[in-house]
This record gives structure tokens, sequence and C-alpha cells, in this order.
């Protein structure tokens, strides 16, 4: 008989018992005492040891690996996989591209190329990218993980006649290093547009995570400095994983005095 692990769990607590046994492995894990490489205790010792269900230790587990830390190996166990929870950060105050929300060598990137097709534009994306109603687009839903964690699902628009040659290239890590190396774009600016939603379900699945779970939807448009619009982007990325930033001016008191005026 295993045991018997110093009680963490408070079941008065408005926090769920799953996410409490969670944050307790993960705060053994950040504390060294399992490292990475190592084998968490099987589901059976956990529930054991908390006096809890196994769903509800299943549930903790599946939450630690929707966060990166642990890696569930069929018929064999739980592994951690890193000391902290990868949260990567998308800056929205300049252009980026999915590479940039990490530190360079800190993570495996990769992309899988869902679809790439031609298509009649609708009247929306006709308007957006300056083009007729039902002249083709070129259209590209990548998938975009980092240590095999699916992050960030995308679909990108181009007008056929300037980019028709994307549907016969091999699409790897930053578009925008495409368009400016291989198109000669000059990408000047952009304008996005977000929005908190759930998932639509062939997009969650995608993701391997649950409709519930909410994502930043991002609708981005670049611009050349010409003012016309090159790329239309819309994105679904996890909420339960990245974090967001932007910077900011100074705070000016006289918009304040401008308003009471």
């Amino acid at each position: 008989m295993s045991e018997r692990i110093e009680p963490v769990i408070d079941r008065s607590s408005p926090i769920p018992l799953y996410v409490q046994l969670a944050n307790w492995i993960e705060g053994r894990i950040s504390a060294d005492q399992y490292p990475p490489g190592s084998k968490l205790p099987p589901e059976g010792e956990l529930a054991s040891s908390f006096q809890l269900n196994r769903n509800t230790v299943r549930h903790a587990l599946s939450s630690l690996v929707q966060r990166g830390l642990v890696a569930k190996e069929k018929g064999v166990g739980t592994f951690v996989r890193r000391s902290q929870a990868l949260s990567p950060v998308h800056r929205l105050d300049r252009m980026t591209s999915f590479l940039d929300d990490f530190k360079m060598g800190e993570v495996l990137i990769e992309d899988s190329i869902l679809s790439k097709e031609r298509l009649p534009a609708s009247p929306d994306l006709a308007e957006k990218l300056g083009l007729e109603p039902g002249e083709d687009l070129v259209k590209i839903e990548r998938l975009r993980i980092a240590d095999r964690a699916p992050l960030l699902f995308e679909s990108q628009f181009y007008a056929h006649r300037y980019f028709g040659q994307l549907l016969d290239m091999e699409i790897r890590g930053s578009m925008y290093q495409i368009l400016t190396s291989r198109f000669n774009v000059d990408l000047h600016h952009s304008i996005q547009t977000l929005r908190a939603v759930r998932p639509p379900a062939a997009i969650a699945r995608r993701l391997e995570i649950s409709h519930d779970v909410p994502c930043m939807y991002i609708e981005s448009m670049a611009y050349n400095a010409q003012d016309n619009c090159i790329e239309v982007l819309q994105s679904y990325y996890r909420g339960d994983r990245y974090l967001f930033r932007v910077e900011t001016g100074e705070y000016r008191t006289e918009m304040n005095y401008s308003m009471l005026s």
C-alpha cells in the first residue's frame, strides 16, 4: 500500500480539486522534486494518496499535458517534459511571427500545413484585399506547434494574381520572411482585431483542446507602404497557453482635462 502524501487538498475551497492537484504537482516540478525526464506517480497512487477519484487525477494530469509540463506515454506512465509551463508571449505593438513568440533555442518549432487551395474571394475578403468579389485567392491553413503541442491555428489569404506561387512552394517558418524575401513585399504596418471566442469544434480538435477552452481570435491585415492590404490572417490562439503583451505610451493628463472641458 502506498504511503499517504501530506494532504494539500482543501475540499471547502471554490478551486476545483483537479486544479489544486495540478498546482501541487506543478509546484513539485518547479522545485525539481520531479525533474525533467522523471516519471510521476501512477494515477492510482495519486488517487489513493489524495483520496480523490481517478477521473479527478486524470483531469489534473491532462491539464498539465495541455500546458506542456508533462507528457503521457500510453501503457508506460506520465513523464515530466520541462520545469516550467511553456507560455509564449505574442506582442501586439509590432508585426511578429509565431517564431518571435519564443526565445530562440527554447523549444522545437514545427509547422503542419493542413491545406493550400485556390478559391474565389468572398465579398468580405475581396473588400479587405482590394479585389473584385469572386477573384481568385490563395488560402493556406497551418497548425503551429511548439514542443509537440499545437498552440495556434492560422488561415492566411492572399491575392492569387500576386502570390499564386505560394501554392507550389514549401511553406515553413515565418510567412513574413517568405513574403519579403521571395516576393519582395514591403510589409509596412498591420491592423489587428481581437476577440475572445470558443473555437469551432473542428479547430478545437486540431488544437487538442475542449470546445469550452477559450481562444483569442485575431484577424490581422498586413499592409505595404502604399496602404494596400497584402495579407488577411485569421488566427486562433489557445487561451490556456498564450500571453499577449502591448507596450503603451505615457499617460497624458491633458487628455483628461480636454474631456472634462
